[in-house]
């Protein structure tokens, strides 16, 4: 009968160290998309702040030359008129619906 609790613990520390392998395979692997989707979102953060310098850039490039050439305002509002008309006026085609031919 001593021989059985050997045989037990053997099992025991098996099946243990198997489990063990497999939850630090999967914290490598979950680890490994984790850096991954890091890295991304340093990317995605980085041209993001380059796209906020150049609109910072362009606005003050465009109040620079309102300032220096005098705003003529009503080509300006009529610039934004037309370009707010021709979003609202974008409309969604309707899908075809498919009648069977008899």
């Amino acid at each position: 009968m001593p021989n059985d609790s050997l045989i037990h613990a053997d099992i025991f520390f098996f099946i243990s160290t198997i489990a063990l392998i497999l939850i630090s395979a999967a914290v490598v692997i979950t680890a490994g998309y984790v850096i991954r989707t890091l890295s991304d979102i340093r990317e995605i953060v980085s041209r993001w702040k380059e796209e906020n310098e150049n609109i910072i850039r362009d606005t003050r490039d465009l109040r620079t030359a309102m300032r220096s050439e005098g705003v003529k305002w009503k080509f300006i509002a009529d610039k934004i008129a037309a370009f707010f008309e021709h979003i609202l006026s974008i409309q969604h085609k309707p899908a075809k619906k498919i009648t069977k031919k008899k």
